[in-house]
Parts: structure tokens; C-alpha cells; sequence
């Protein structure tokens, strides 16, 4: 179990540095606007959605489970949300496009 968490830690770590890196800004992602995220490459964009999608109020991971499925659903519409309101909060719009599917479902 430790061994999971510790390579789930690795590879968190690995996709942080290398969106920090693809993005202009290089702030943490907790820090991000949607102006940040739709700055991304669109072939980074779902990986930052499972990494926002794991994180907590804390910055910390929440959950050691992704729904690559959830994932694949939800980008889209993040992307929408951002797309109308740039200068908000990345995770606030994650969040609440979260909210939206769940009530949809």
C-alpha cells in the first residue's frame, strides 16, 4: 500500500513539473486561472483536470483514484466554463462543473 502511494506521489510529481512546465505562468495549480488553463497545450489539458480533480481545498491529494472515464466527460465542459470566464478560479470551475454533471446524471 505505501509502495502505491509513494509511486502515485512520483508520478503526481512528475505531471506537476512537466504542466508547470508546459504552462507560461508556472504557478502551482492551485493558483491557476482559467486563462492558465486554457493556455495549455490541448493534450495537457485532461491530465490537468485529473490532477485538479484530486486535489483538495488543502493542495494535498484527496483520493488516489482516477475516473479516467469522469475525466474524458468533464474536460469538455471545464473547458466551456473557463472559456467564459477567464479570470476565474481553475479548481472553483472544476469544481462546479463537477457539480453540474452529478446533477445531470
Amino acid at each position: 500500500m505505501k509502495i502505491k502511494m509513494l509511486l502515485i506521489g512520483a508520478a503526481s510529481l512528475l505531471i506537476f513539473s512537466t504542466m508547470s512546465n508546459a504552462a507560461e505562468t508556472k504557478k502551482p495549480i492551485k493558483s491557476w486561472t482559467c486563462e492558465d488553463f486554457i493556455a495549455l497545450d490541448e493534450s495537457y489539458k485532461p491530465t490537468a483536470v485529473g490532477i485538479g480533480a484530486l486535489l483538495n481545498q488543502k493542495g494535498t491529494v484527496e483520493d488516489a483514484v482516477l475516473d479516467v472515464d469522469g475525466i474524458e466527460k468533464i474536460t469538455p465542459i471545464v473547458i466551456d466554463a473557463c472559456k467564459k470566464d477567464a479570470q476565474s478560479s481553475f479548481l472553483s470551475k472544476l469544481k462546479a462543473s463537477f457539480e453540474k454533471l452529478k446533477k445531470d446524471m
